[in-house]
């Protein structure tokens, strides 16, 4: 492609006329005076864009180390674009309308197919700027212990992701037919599995009673006893085989909770949603035992919410 070389950027003809028609027809309608409305909108609308390509003119541009491009609800901003900035372009399409976006030093802009002249313009446009791209490597941050993400559905299946996003584990509630809710008369197991859907933990039902209490196991091994110890379900002990105890509390009303070891170490939990907590637990208690126990009584809080 020889530059620059310049495209006008502007609404098209024939998306204005389709507002002063379809408006235009509301009105003369009049139904209600919530299409009569609709009408005029449409009109006002209509009568903005054709302002703005008769009296606004703009254009795109690309030159030899950049891209000059319209942008704003109107697109009468210019702003200028390095193509040694682009970090990544991708395209999507909704009917006949295609939109590339480019991501640039975080920021995302749009170029839209209705603002170019024809289709082969905005192909033109999208292709040049496609083979500008070069991915910038993406800096792998170091894990940091002790945080966690937690994801969980109300049926009770989920996953535990460290502090990167990444997953580390994914649970199921074994129902034998899906449901919600569940273990009113029967309490399926929460399973966790690896990545290659290797089973590691199983929590079990120990005794129901008017207080629950689970077991997890670990290659069939008890590994520690969770009990309920609120009606309300927000309090929970956990005993560990190592001899490591904790205190778990869910104060109602809140997005921040936690817990504390009868060593004095501790969790912190922040609530984003109710299937959604960020987890933090003190680095020399950090164990998947007890990132595994965590989310079992986030499941648990789900099941009676």
């Amino acid at each position: 492609m020889d530059l620059p070389r310049r495209y006008a950027y502007n609404p098209q003809w024939r998306i204005i006329l389709f507002g002063f028609v379809f408006g235009g027809g509301l009105i003369v309608v009049r139904i209600h005076w919530v299409v009569l409305t609709a009408g005029m909108l449409f009109v006002v609308f209509a009568s903005l864009l054709m302002v703005r390509r008769l009296v606004f003119p703009k254009f795109l541009q690309l030159e030899e180390d950049s891209l000059l491009l319209p942008k704003g609800f109107f697109r009468t901003w210019i702003t200028k674009i390095s193509y040694a900035d682009i970090e990544n372009g991708w395209e999507t399409v909704g009917g006949s309308m295609r939109t590339l976006q480019l991501q640039v030093k975080g920021r995302t802009f749009e170029i839209n197919s209705t603002m170019l002249p024809d289709t082969a313009s905005y192909i033109a446009v999208r292709d040049f700027l496609k083979s500008h791209v070069i991915p910038k490597e993406k800096t792998v941050q170091p894990i940091e212990t002790g945080k966690y993400g937690f994801k969980c559905s109300y049926e009770g299946n989920g996953e535990i992701y460290d502090s990167n996003g990444e997953i580390l584990w994914r649970f199921k509630t074994l129902h034998e037919r899906p449901h919600y809710p569940y273990g009113l008369f029967r309490l399926p197991d929460f399973v966790v599995y690896d990545k290659f859907d290797k089973e590691l933990f199983r929590i079990k039902l120990k005794r129901k009673l008017s207080l629950g209490q689970f077991v997890m196991l670990e290659n069939g091994r008890s590994v520690c006893t969770i009990n309920q110890r609120s009606f309300l379900r927000n309090k929970f002990t956990l005993n560990f085989s190592s001899g490591q105890k904790w205190v778990f509390r869910m104060p109602l009303f809140t997005v921040n909770f936690g817990g504390l070891s009868d060593t004095g170490e501790k969790i912190r939990v922040r609530v984003r949603t109710h299937n959604i907590w960020y987890v933090l637990i003190d680095t020399k208690a950090d164990s998947a035992q007890l990132a595994v126990a965590l989310a079992f009584i986030h499941r648990e809080r789900l099941r009676f919410n």
